[in-house]
């Protein structure tokens, strides 16, 4: 290796390791798969980069810096993209990866002395400053093994010059540059060890020398600690991020459009029962009151109707610029729950549970004040590596209900620390006790636990004192499980069913016509659930829709056209999982560990995992036939080779018959003397062997270049494995 490739090779390993040293700050506290997916491109352009240098491609110049350009670009491109799939990569850490991967390229990329140099420097500045930043105490081994690979560098750089610019004065020796360099990496890490723990703990600057999200992964999914806490961000409508009032007298009351409002708009007003009953007139003072009160029970009943009359096509919200009632900074294609109803009687949905619980408990996490549902706070701080967090700001809702995803576990205001700002209404729903809607301009942050595909297919039927049926849709196939028939009954009404708002329908019309709005998919599914022996409610929420996300605000708004209906399903240990019958709106996805994917693959493939068993037990024991046939093939269109080359090829072949038997050539015998060894008591083949010699040696030393291409191959179709396996055998007797 020469002084100049070594130069690039360690200014390459010292940019590694800067780029590692964003790892810490990242994997634990973003999005793992944008994560590995970024650092898999950058290594995938690395070894691009790489092969178009070392190999002979075509235009391999080109090649290797179109890869290093993309390298240090690959930060960017998925921060953005991140963004655009609701998984958003904090500003502050891309901008210290694209810093990372800019000193790699500038290492791979320059053969000058000076930028090499810039390469080394920039990546020390990303060191230091990563460690000092970095709550783990760990990567300050980073720092260390970057300095002494710096150490190393520049000390046998130093002696390389010497020798070059005093050639009379230097006399060179073995050994003199690494011990020199191991000397002064040792002398540094006994230096760092003495002052370990002498001095008095870093204080983190708390004045905002640089931009910073702020927060934590409890306050903001792509907030990171570090420098500035993120307590100065300036209010603004259009992001969701921006800090809102929570208590102020102007928002207590509001004559904007409430909840039940919007699922009319949406859905349909519910049909009025006409009833007769005997009545008494009333006093002219008793009529406005009681009417009041009527009209308010009416929109605040704890009941949801699934008949009827097709929506009124006309808009609320005359004043306002947007039609945003919530704004959500978190994964799109989700369910946003505000109410909850297990019992129905063929019309009416109600709720009978008693989930009621004002009091969540609190729980102080990284500065920062949590309320947690009391049944749910062990699994989360427990599994935290499964708990998202997302970002909730409420705009135009009328309710004192917060639209949260499922299994929603806590919630976060800033600055709030009283318990009785969050409760747990008797359904299980998330609220704020005590006011008549959630405050505009309210920024929650929801913490939720996520469902991992495995649990699901454990699901086991419950008796809920209704009969199973002993035949058709409902009881599902036979042997099949829970979940499985819960699949194929949510798969029948979404292929088979026609999704339509505007149809007027009630149960049994829609299973009939086939042909309705999400609340009767919805039912007939949480009907269907019930009948498999399974636990069922219905759900009345916000859908966000994928296409509602605004890159450049960096999160979706959801409107009152987005009023959605669903169905959850019980789990063995009181959790519920979400369904989604209606066709036009995304699943749930619900991730299989390695395993079950592995058992599925395997269950669905065995034969072919049988079949590739039995091909490569086949090879292994013909391997010496189509070895040899593959051999031959080479030899073959060998002729477009140069003389020394195709002899070179020769030879490979020859040593590769030999392995084959186990006769490989040992290291460090001339070929001549091994190839006489093998073919000793065979006196044809030795014959073979001399002439493959001579040609050689003619071919090496001789002043023509040309070959004896027809004796060369003799001697190479009279060297087959076969021939030589019998001489090995007679050598050995």
């Amino acid at each position: 290796m020469t002084m100049s490739q070594r130069k690039r090779t360690e200014s390459i390993v010292l940019a590694v390791i800067a780029v590692i040293s964003v790892t810490p700050l990242r994997y634990f506290v973003e999005s793992r798969a944008w994560f590995i997916a970024e650092f898999v491109t950058l290594l995938g352009m690395f070894v691009v980069a790489e092969v178009g240098k070392t190999f002979r491609v075509a235009r391999p110049k080109l090649l290797a810096n179109s890869a290093t350009g993309l390298l240090a670009i690959t930060p960017i491109v998925f921060a953005v993209l991140a963004r655009v799939f609701a998984s958003p990569i904090a500003f502050e850490m891309s901008a210290l990866s694209t810093f990372a991967a800019g000193s790699l390229a500038l290492a791979m990329g320059s053969g000058h002395d000076r930028t090499r140099a810039m390469s080394i420097v920039a990546g020390g500045f990303l060191i230091l400053f990563a460690t000092s930043i970095s709550d783990n105490s760990r990567t300050v081994l980073l720092a260390i093994l970057w300095m002494a690979i710096c150490v190393w560098h520049l000390v046998t750089n130093h002696w390389e010059k010497l020798e070059l610019c005093m050639p009379d004065t230097v006399r060179s020796s073995v050994g003199i540059r690494p011990f020199s360099a191991v000397a002064s990496i040792t002398l540094c890490i006994i230096g760092g060890l003495v002052v370990h723990d002498r001095v008095g703990e870093s204080n983190r600057f708390s004045f905002g020398i640089m931009p910073t999200s702020g927060g934590s992964k409890w306050s903001d999914s792509a907030a990171r600690t570090g420098i500035g806490t993120g307590d100065a961000a300036i209010a603004a409508k259009d992001h969701a991020e921006s800090f809102g009032a929570v208590e102020s007298d102007i928002f207590l009351e509001s004559t904007e459009s409430s909840l039940f409002d919007m699922f009319s708009d949406s859905i349909g007003e519910p049909k009025k029962t006409k009833t007769a009953a005997r009545a008494q007139a009333m006093g002219n003072e008793n009529v406005l009151p009681l009417h009041e009160r009527a009209a308010k029970s009416e929109q605040g009943g704890t009941s949801f109707s699934t008949d009827r009359m097709p929506p009124k096509q006309h808009t609320h919200f005359s004043d306002k610029v947007e039609d945003a009632v919530i704004q959500w900074d978190g994964p799109t294609g989700i369910r946003l729950a505000t109410d909850r109803f297990d019992n129905f009687d063929g019309v009416q949905w109600t709720n009978t549970a008693t989930h009621r619980n004002e009091k969540l408990s609190r729980c102080d996490l990284d500065q920062s004040v949590w309320f947690f549902d009391p049944t749910a706070e062990p699994r989360a701080l427990k599994q935290s590596e499964n708990v998202s967090v997302n970002l909730l700001k409420v705009l135009r809702l009328a309710s004192p209900r917060l639209p949260v995803p499922m299994m929603t576990s806590g919630l976060h205001i800033k600055d709030i620390d009283r318990q009785d700002f969050f409760g747990i209404e008797d359904d299980g729903s998330f609220f704020m006790p005590g006011r008549d809607l959630v405050p505009p301009l309210t920024i929650v942050n929801v913490a939720s636990l996520s469902v991992m595909e495995d649990e699901l297919i454990g699901l086991n039927a419950q008796n809920l004192g209704s009969p199973r049926p002993a035949s058709g849709r409902g009881a599902g196939a036979e042997g099949c499980s829970a979940y499985e028939q819960l699949q194929s009954m949510v798969s029948h009404l979404r292929t088979e069913f026609t999704f339509d708002r505007n149809t007027e329908n009630s149960v049994e019309g829609f299973l009939q016509t086939r042909r309705g709005g999400d609340h009767l998919f919805a039912t007939v599914a949480a009907l269907k659930a019930r009948e498999i022996g399974l636990e069922s409610r219905l759900v009345t929420g916000f859908y966000v829709r994928p296409e509602s996300f605004d890159i450049t605000a960096g999160h979706a708004n959801v409107s009152s056209g987005d009023v959605h209906v669903w169905v959850e399903i019980k789990l063995a240990d009181g959790r519920w999982f979400e369904i989604e019958p209606s066709p036009g709106y995304r699943e749930p996805v619900y991730t299989p560990s390695l395993w079950l994917v592995t058992k599925r693959f395997a269950a669905a493939h065995w034969i072919h995992g049988l079949l590739a068993i039995v091909a490569s037990g086949l090879l292994y024991s013909t391997r010496l036939i189509w070895i040899e046939w593959l051999l031959t093939g080479v030899w073959l269109v060998s002729g477009i080779l140069r003389p020394k080359r195709q002899l070179g090829l020769a030879m490979r072949i020859v040593e590769t018959r030999a392995r084959l038997i186990g006769s490989a050539r040992p290291t460090g015998k001339p070929q001549r003397d091994w190839l006489e060894s093998l073919v000793a008591r065979d006196v044809h083949l030795q014959d073979h062997v001399k002439q493959f010699c001579d040609v050689a040696d003619q071919t090496i030393f001789g002043e023509s270049g040309s070959i004896e291409r027809r004796r060369l191959s003799t001697v190479v179709r009279a060297l087959k494995t076969k021939q030589l396996k019998l001489a090995t055998h007679k050598a050995t007797a």
